[in-house]
């Protein structure tokens, strides 16, 4: 799910020229006409136009536009690469053109050159202090570098700047929610929901801060809310299927993970959440396809791993058990439950010594997980003095 919201900007059009030209004849012809092929969507005729318009060699300033708009395009096409090269000229054409900065960080952002893209957000927001969408955006790459702090400077900036602007609340309460400080995270997406009713990610984002607070019927209500605006966004039914299992309803759950691959077949999660409520079905097999689907799409799929060797363990493949629980630690070395599982196995392969030292690192990353392991414990004690 994609908590943070970037903008490409606008276009920007030489407000004295005719969009519409029989014949265009000199760059500022050829470039106004892109823009009309632009907004109709026909990209690469815009290319086009802009590719003779740069030909022509205009103005610093014209340059710089047509420069914007072709990366605009190249964004568009999903070309973020090419796009922040073209925007390198148009800095380089206009240096003080605040568009060329922040479209180039929201390039460099896609790319996760985040370092550069910070680096551009800041020159815009020196051109322009009051354009709230450059500390929005700074903020979201440093949340992308985990600097949650920087990231809360910045949306607390862009809140400032634009106080009747739902992004920035929407912004601050996901960094907050991510923090873990929830009653600040659920005031500021209570004011972004307000002031936007109709900004599914706000629904989604306090979903999750509700679950957090242990509001189970309110999260749901939220992740209700955010499929009716966006149907078609898969990691709203992961979060709601989620949570439909952890309530027991394992039907409506499965039918949520179901939805979800519909719109995202390569969504591994969803195969491991779906497999997850399969098992408590009792559908091994179901489950099991399910896991085995979410490891060939996510081969470092930690819960995965240790979900299908449960399921081998149960049917006494204890060799690929085995194999599952070492990769699962081998993705997560600090997965308590990955080392309890392989413990288990290890006590019936007979190899306590082993087993002991797994159970062992499983009691000391997760102390809760004693009790239930004591039995084994004993089992392997009674089988050594057997031996």
């Amino acid at each position: 799910m994609k908590l943070l919201s970037l903008s490409l900007g606008l276009l920007l059009a030489f407000a004295a020229q005719a969009a519409a030209q029989k014949k265009p004849r000199d760059p500022e012809d050829f470039y106004n006409r892109g823009l009309e092929r632009q907004a109709a969507g026909d990209l690469e005729g815009a290319l086009a136009d802009y590719d003779q318009a740069i030909a022509l060699k205009p103005d610093a300033l014209t340059l710089s536009t047509v420069y914007i708009n072709r990366a605009n395009v190249m964004m568009s096409k999903g070309d973020y690469r090419a796009a922040a090269a073209d925007l390198d000229k148009a800095v380089a054409a206009n240096p003080r053109s605040m568009m060329a900065y922040y479209n180039r960080g929201i390039a460099r952002s896609a790319i996760e050159e985040y370092d550069g893209a910070i680096a551009d957000f800041t020159a815009a927001a020196a051109i322009d202090p009051k354009f709230s969408l450059n500390y929005i955006n700074r903020g979201s790459a440093r949340v992308n570098k985990g600097d949650l702090e920087g990231a809360l400077a910045d949306f607390d900036k862009a809140v400032e700047v634009s106080p009747e602007g739902a992004m920035g609340y929407y912004n601050r309460g996901m960094a907050l929610q991510r923090k873990g400080e929830i009653d600040r995270a659920l005031a500021d997406l209570d004011r972004a929901v307000k002031l936007a009713p109709k900004l599914p990610d706000a629904y989604y984002t306090r979903a999750l801060a509700r679950q957090q607070k242990g509001d189970a019927q309110g999260a749901l209500a939220d992740f209700d809310r955010a499929v009716e605006i966006k149907p078609d966004e898969a990691e709203y039914y992961v979060a709601r299927g989620g949570l439909r299992r952890a309530r027991g309803e394992l039907d409506a759950s499965i039918a949520d993970f179901t939805r979800a691959l519909e719109l995202d077949p390569a969504h591994a999660d969803a195969h491991t959440n779906r497999g997850i409520a399969r098992n408590m079905k009792a559908d091994a097999a179901g489950a099991l396809a399910d896991f085995d689907k979410a490891i060939e799409l996510n081969p470092r799929d930690a819960v995965a791993y240790v979900n299908r060797g449960t399921i081998r363990d149960g049917r006494g493949d204890l060799p690929g058990a085995h194999s599952d629980f070492s990769l699962a630690i081998s993705v997560d070395p600090a997965m308590a439950q990955a080392y309890a599982n392989r413990g288990t196995v290890r006590i019936r392969q007979g190899r306590f010594e082993q087993a002991e030292q797994d159970i062992n690192k499983a009691v000391s990353l997760d102390p809760s997980l004693k009790p239930s392991l004591e039995k084994y414990l004993a089992d392997m004690k009674r089988r050594r003095q057997r031996q």
